[in-house]
Formats: C-alpha cells, structure tokens, sequence
C-alpha cells in the first residue's frame, strides 16, 4: 500500500507540475543531494553554478519542507522524483536556526553523451498505460543492423541512465555502447528516472516485467537492430530475470551478472549469514540466528506475509529484522514473493544459447555457488554453452577493492576496465564487430 503522507504529496505536486503528452518530462537536476536527517534533510554537495547555487543553497542547510510539505526519511526520494525539468519549487530551508524560503526553477538532467555514440531517447508503454523511459545507443556512422545488447537492470529504484561517473554498472554500460562495436538498448522500470507510473518502491516484479517485456518487442522492431543477434545482459536481480525473458524472447545469447540461480529463499539465507560473518557476528550466534531466519523468510516468502505480520505472530523474530514493516531493500513484499514464485532453474535447464556469467570474487550480496548453479544449469547434457567469469577483487556494483571487508562497506572502490575488455571479447566472438580500442 501506498505510505498515506506520499499519496498526499503526489496529489498535491500535480497542481504544480506541468504536463506534457507528447513525450516523457525529463527528470529534475537539483544540483545537490538531499540527505535525512530527523524531520528534515541535509543540503550536500551543492554544485557551482548550479540553479541551486544560484539560488543561495549551501551544504549544510536543512530543508523541511518542499512545496509546503514535510521531508523526512519516508518522503525524500519519492518527493525529489516527482519533479520534472522546468517545474518550480519553494524549499523552507533552516540555517543556523534560521529559517527562509528559497524559491527555485529545476533544470532538466541533461541527456547522456557517449564519445563516438549516437544516443536515442524514446519510451515504450506497459499493458498498464505507463511510457517508461528508453536508451538507445549506437556507435556513430555505422549503418546496417548491428547486433544489440538489451539490458535488464536491477532490483533497487535507481535509474540505468544518467550523468557519469556512475558505479560500475554504468561504467561498464557506457564502455561496451562506445567501446564494443554493439547497439545497446536500456529501459527504465516504472516510477523510476522520467518513467511514468506510481513509484517504484511501490510496484512488484509483475509492473518491473511488464516494462522489461514491452522494451524486447520494441527492439525487435526498431531499425538498426539485427534482431538474429540480440543479447540479454542481466544484471544484479536481472541476471535471474534474463533467462526467463529470454524463454519468451529468443535471444542470440546471455551475459548475466551478480544474479541468483536456486529460490529467493535460499539466496536470503545466504547473504544473511554473509552480511552477519562480514560484521564480525560470533559463529555461535549465526548459527542461532540463522535458525531464526529460516522461520522468518519461510512466513514472509512463502506463506504471503509481510514482515509485521511475521513479527506480530513470531515477535521472538523482532531483533533479526532491520528493515521497512512491508518490504525489503526499497520494494514491497510482494515484490520478494513473486520472486520467490520464479522457477529460474528450469529457465536455465531450458536456455539453449551461449552465456557468460560473471561473478566478482568480492561479491557478498550473490555467492559463488549461485554463478556456478548457472554454468551446471546451462552446460547438462554436454552443451558447453556457459562459460564463468570470476573477476578478481570485484565486488555486486562491478568495482576492485583492495579487500573483502572494503567491499563489503563500499570503501575505496575502483571500476576496472578489464572487465570491459573482456565482455567486448565475448561479444566479438559471438558476433564479430569493428571494435574500438578501450581507453
């Protein structure tokens, strides 16, 4: 269900957000980052020249209010992607106790620029009505249909486009559009970036497929796409989400990374233990813990529960839970329910196309064993079709730290262009193209 004082919110910004039928708004650029603290957020990173700088913000202030309305932790991501380019905001701000009005324009986010790239823009529509967000890119001066890569992203609410330098996802997604020869193709989820449709952290796996589903049929009618060569590139959630598209979009081959293999169920109990031995938790009490875990997930999995209602029945089960009372990492319940529903085993024993699965060896979120389960999966019966990629040092968002412990609090992370090297090399084997050197 929808937070109450969100719904409120969304209700009354549209009485201050101009609308366009045409084409998809372009997100805002704030020029700064919101950060909660208490009933407020904190002004960070204020960008010089920016509207907001222009605008007299500083680090440091505190915004209580956007639009006459209150900002807190619950409210803050969902109030800033609301707003579209163009649209006027009126912030209450507080500094060193006192407070004003601080009246601003926000510009449009500008569009992606990749050297050597033509970038393409456009949006496809869910059997729901929503038009979310599409890239399209390829390499400049290249004519004829060229082979595309389609890119299924992950579980979280961030968007696959935007300004560089992004995580390693993004590093790696612009690298193969400039660098690798191939078309890529990229589509937002609903409610996230310039997307239409309620926000995303209320929207299940169903809302998620439906965008994913409209982009394939889309790619196989666009010009400049050979349609005998398209690969899935799965990524995080979207590495166990391509091979069950992919069974009913007939792809040229997979790549797919930091993705699961056996049930969500399963996978949970791993990265608990995981998270719990990273902090330093005595074997003793995971193994406790774990015993409480295996009850907790079975009731919110897969009897339909969300996690108040396991707790209200199991309040022994209360310390072992951190997250929201009806979802999990920014999405609902019923998000983790369908996918726990998902057989991607038998979407992998089926997959008949070659696949390359890449593994960071400082992957604490998505084990080793996940990524092997794909290679057995694809290769019975002596087909020899996946080959397994464990990247040294590289941990889910595909950068290099120094050690496990680094990665694991996100300290000192680094992308590494070999990864890029090798995909393209993958890419070329499948489908020979004339591609340029990475830098």
């Amino acid at each position: 269900m929808r937070d109450p004082a969100c719904s409120v919110l969304a209700a009354a910004l549209l009485f201050t957000t101009r609308i366009d039928s045409s084409e998809l708004r372009r997100r805002a650029d704030w020029g700064f980052r919101l950060v909660a603290s208490g009933a407020a957020a904190e002004v960070r990173g204020v960008r010089p020249g920016s509207a907001a700088d222009r605008a007299g913000l500083r680090d440091g202030d505190r915004v209580r209010s956007v639009n006459g309305f209150a900002l807190d932790a619950a409210t803050l991501a969902r109030a800033r992607r609301l707003f579209r380019g163009g649209d006027r905001v009126k912030l209450e701000v507080e500094r060193g106790g006192a407070k004003r009005t601080v009246g601003l324009t926000l510009p449009s986010l500008p569009e992606e620029r990749i050297a050597g790239c033509d970038v393409r823009y456009s949006s496809v529509v869910t059997p729901a009505g929503y038009r979310v967000r599409t890239v399209f890119t390829r390499p400049s001066g290249v004519r004829g249909p060229l082979p595309t890569i389609v890119f299924i992203p992950w579980l979280s609410c961030d968007a696959v486009e935007g300004a560089m330098p992004g995580d390693g996802w993004m590093q790696l997604l612009h690298a193969l559009a400039a660098y690798s020869g191939w078309a890529v193709y990229r589509v937002e989820k609903p409610g996230v970036g310039d997307s239409e449709g309620p926000d995303c952290s209320v929207n299940d796996l169903a809302a998620d497929l439906a965008a994913f589903r409209a982009a394939l049929a889309d790619v196989r009618g666009l010009n400049g796409v050979d349609t005998n060569r398209v690969v899935l590139f799965g990524g995080s959630i979207g590495g166990a989400l391509a091979p069950v598209l992919a069974a009913e979009h007939p792809v040229a081959g997979l790549i797919v990374a930091g993705g699961f293999s056996r049930t969500w169920f399963e996978h949970m109990l791993e990265i608990e233990r995981a998270r719990m031995t990273l902090e330093g938790t005595a074997p003793a009490e995971i193994h406790d813990a774990m015993r409480g875990y295996a009850d907790f997930y079975a009731m919110y999995l897969n009897d339909g529960l969300t996690p108040a209602q396991v707790l209200a029945r199991r309040p022994d089960l209360a310390p072992l839970w951190h997250d929201a009372p009806d979802g999990q990492y920014g999405r609902p319940a019923a998000y983790y329910q369908q996918v726990q529903a998902l057989n991607v085993e038998r979407a992998w024993s089926a997959l008949d196309a070659p696949t390359l699965v890449l593994h960071g060896e400082y992957d604490w979120i998505m084990s080793r064993a996940e990524a092997e389960h794909v290679e057995r999966l694809v290769n019975a019966g002596g087909r020899a079709r996946a080959t397994l990629e464990v990247l040294p040092r590289m941990d889910h968002n595909l950068e290099v730290y120094a050690t496990p412990l680094d990665a694991y609090r996100g300290e000192g992370g680094r992308f590494d262009d070999a990864l890029t090297a090798r995909v393209i090399e993958w890419l070329r084997a499948l489908a020979p193209t004339r591609a340029r050197q990475t830098h």
